[in-house]
Parts: structure tokens; C-alpha cells; sequence
């Protein structure tokens, strides 16, 4: 009796012991299965709104827009806020009229801008928002984390918010003024609007592009509008230069990023050797003599053996619109001409002045992850090595920052920096190389 009775303990301990484990597992797949939804409902595919040449350019100019597109929570309480709604509706309004009735892409373009009064709004509720919403104030601590706009890192969040939004707001402006109204850019010998903002045929093409926003702005975001517009701008003129080459790490880069992952850093002086660009500025050549000089005082360094990496850096800069990129040609000659090895030459194929040539090869520093307390060489021609010596004025002038820790003349042809995260603060006013 007693026998049986234990069996049939048993037997009930063992069932309750499986039938828990059961539900254990089941509950455990159930949470599993909720984190994972959660996931994927905070993550939103900006794929589906923008081709992947507007993915990059929105990444490189707007990147306080680019993770607002990103964030569910976040694009779903901007696309519900009030203050901003109102915005999108007076656009809606005056865009609308726009279309209708003007002749030229320079009405339009004032019809699409940023009024004083709206940027001020938008800015303030940006401010409430990370006041008032977790998921905006853990946005802005993102924000500070990846380095987007690191000038303004040391701000209150709400101070760091609202500079972003208004750096936001002055490129989007810029890109209008300068691509649909034909406003003067800084440098208008390279930059400038690729047609007459009164031809027939652009204002044409102008309102093809707008008619789509015209459409209900339901679920999008009240900057969607003048955010597409200007995108759609860039590709009109055909100034896509900000786009091409990336990632960075891939292509011509793909052999020194791989190397710079097992360089040995404690073996040189300096992390790397830039040498900038010098467009030939003339339509059928791919360098000229002063390129060539450049890239040999580089070659004449990397053999001494003061760095592992040359930086070879300039865009498609001159002529205007040139098919031409300085750091594809520039690392053609040092790898066929100068015996420099492809795994050693990294180019910048972005930068359309000596102020971004410096800037962008900083950037690079922290893309491969090169020791970024080890100082860079900088080499170029005497005229220039001078001028990169007094450029401080400049560089404050025209992005507003240094992008590197002391400058130190090494000789006649040869500077010395070291590398600052201020480098990546984005530039507003420079689409084609931001």
C-alpha cells in the first residue's frame, strides 16, 4: 500500500515537474518572440521612401533626419505632434499655390524653404520633446554618441537638439536657394546650379518632381516635403557627388582597410601621410604637374617609412562637373608610376577644398580605426604647406571648427595635426561634400 502510494507521489511530482518546464518554455519563446517584435517596430525601413543614392546623402547631410526616419517611436510622434503638423500644412499651402502659379524654379524654391518663424517653432518642440518623450531624449544621447555633430555635444540635450534641427533646416535651405533658385554657392566655379532657374524645360522638371509631394502628407513627417525636394534637386543638377564612392571602406579602400586591421602602429611615427589634390582644371587631362610633384613628396616619405598609409584626397573638383575624382587619379600614378602599393594608398574622394581635404582625411582616421592620438603628416607644395599653416581663420570661417589638435610646421612642404572628433560635424552649407 505504502509502495504505491509512493509510486503515485511519484508519478504527480514528476508530471507537475514536466508540465512546468513546459510552460517555462513556453512562456520563455513567448517573451522572446515580444522582444523580437519590439525590435523590429522600433526599427523603420527607410528603404521603401528613398533610393539608396538619397540614403546616403541623407546620412551625410541630415542625420538628425536620417535616425528620425529610423525610429519608429520617434517618426510616429512627430507625424502625430501638433506644432509641427501646423508647419506641414502652411507648406502644404503655399507649395500648392506655388505650383499653380509660378513661372520660375526660384519661386518654387521659396515656397519650399524654411521660414525663420518655422525653424524657431520646429526647434522649440524638438526642445519639449526631449523634455516630455524618453525615446527623443534617448535619440539626442545617440546622437552624441555616434559623433554627428560633436561641436555641439558638450550642450544640454535640448540645446544639442535644437542646433542640429537648425543645421537641418539651413541645408535643406541651401540646397533650395542654391540648386532650384540659383543662388550663388561659396565657391560658384565648381558648385552652382546646372541650368537657368527661369528655362521652361528645369521648371518643368522642378514641378515633375514636386507634383508627388503634393499628394496627401499623411504619415510623413512635416519636414518630408523640403527634405525630398531637395534631394530631388541634387539629382536635377546632376550633383550626386556627396553619394558616390561609399562606403568608404569598400572598393579602392577594401585592401588598406583591410591592411590598417593588422598594422602595427608602434612602428611609425605618423598614422598616415595626406597629401591634397590639385585639379588639372583643364577638360581631357587627369592630373597635372602639380598633382604629380605632390604625389612624389608623399612616395618620398611613405619609403622613408614614416607612416603605413598615404591619404590621397580631392573629389571631382575642376573643371565644373568634371568626370575627373584627384584621389582615383592621384593613387592611379602612385601605385603604376610611383611603386606604391595599392594596399597602402587610401583615398578621399570627396573633398572639394583644403579645408575638407584635412577634414575628410580625419574622417578616415576614425572610419579605419587608426590610432587617432598618433599624429598625421600632411605634405604638399610649399605655397600650400604655408597656407594649410595659417588656415585656422578659414577653417572657422567656412565649418565653423578645427578639425584637429595643434598644427605644427615641419618644413617647407610638410604640417603636422592630430586628429579631433570634430571632424565629423556635418556641413550645411556644402551638399556635394558635407
Amino acid at each position: 500500500m505504502r509502495s504505491a502510494l509512493n509510486m503515485s507521489l511519484c508519478l504527480l511530482l514528476c508530471l507537475i515537474t514536466v508540465t512546468g518546464q513546459a510552460q517555462r518554455k513556453k512562456t520563455s519563446r513567448g517573451k522572446s518572440k515580444a522582444r523580437t517584435a519590439k525590435t523590429v517596430k522600433t526599427t523603420r525601413s527607410v528603404a521603401s521612401s528613398y533610393t539608396t543614392q538619397q540614403q546616403v546623402q541623407l546620412r551625410k547631410s541630415f542625420y538628425l533626419l536620417y535616425m528620425l526616419e529610423r525610429s519608429a517611436p520617434i517618426h510616429n510622434a512627430v507625424v502625430k505632434n501638433t506644432v509641427f503638423n501646423q508647419i506641414a500644412r502652411d507648406r502644404q499651402t503655399r507649395l500648392t499655390t506655388a505650383y499653380s502659379q509660378c513661372g520660375d524654379a526660384t519661386c518654387i524654391s521659396k515656397a519650399l524653404e524654411w521660414t525663420p518663424d518655422e525653424i524657431h517653432d520646429a526647434g522649440e518642440e524638438f526642445k519639449r520633446l526631449v523634455l516630455s518623450n524618453n525615446d527623443v531624449a534617448e535619440l539626442v544621447e545617440r546622437l552624441k554618441v555616434v559623433e554627428r555633430y560633436p561641436v555641439y555635444t558638450p550642450d544640454a540635450d535640448t540645446t544639442f537638439i535644437r542646433k542640429a534641427w537648425e543645421d537641418v533646416a539651413a541645408g535643406i535651405n541651401h540646397i533650395c536657394r542654391v540648386y532650384l533658385g540659383g543662388a550663388r554657392p561659396r565657391y560658384p566655379r565648381i558648385d552652382s546650379i546646372s541650368f537657368s532657374p527661369a528655362s521652361p524645360a528645369f521648371v518643368k522638371l522642378v514641378k515633375t518632381a514636386v507634383q508627388p509631394l503634393l499628394v496627401s502628407n499623411a504619415g510623413n513627417a512635416f519636414y518630408r516635403q523640403p527634405l525630398v525636394a531637395s534631394l530631388k534637386a541634387l539629382e536635377i543638377n546632376g550633383r550626386d557627388e556627396a553619394t558616390r564612392y561609399e562606403p568608404l571602406y569598400k572598393g579602392q579602400n577594401a585592401a588598406p582597410f583591410a591592411k590598417s586591421k593588422r598594422t602595427n602602429w608602434n612602428a611609425y611615427r605618423f598614422s598616415s601621410i595626406m597629401v591634397p589634390g590639385s585639379g588639372p582644371g583643364k577638360a581631357g587631362m587627369t592630373m597635372d604637374s602639380m598633382g604629380m610633384f605632390r604625389c612624389k613628396l608623399a612616395a618620398e616619405q611613405y619609403n622613408k617609412k614614416v607612416a603605413p598609409f598615404i591619404i590621397v584626397s580631392g573629389g571631382h573638383v575642376h573643371p565644373y562637373k568634371t568626370p575627373v575624382c584627384e584621389a582615383v587619379e592621384m593613387k592611379k600614378y602612385m601605385v603604376s608610376k610611383l611603386g606604391i602599393p595599392d594596399s597602402a594608398v587610401i583615398i578621399e574622394p570627396h573633398a572639394r577644398h583644403t579645408t575638407t581635404n584635412i577634414r575628410n582625411a580625419v574622417r578616415l582616421i576614425y572610419l579605419f580605426n587608426i590610432p587617432a592620438t598618433k599624429p598625421m603628416l600632411i605634405v604638399s607644395d610649399s605655397f600650400q604647406s604655408l597656407a594649410i599653416e595659417k588656415m585656422a581663420a578659414r577653417f572657422m570661417n567656412e565649418i565653423g571648427y578645427l578639425p584637429y589638435t595643434g598644427l605644427e610646421r615641419k618644413g617647407p612642404t610638410e604640417n603636422i595635426i592630430t586628429p579631433d572628433l570634430k571632424a565629423w560635424q556635418q556641413d550645411p552649407e556644402d551638399p556635394l561634400d558635407p
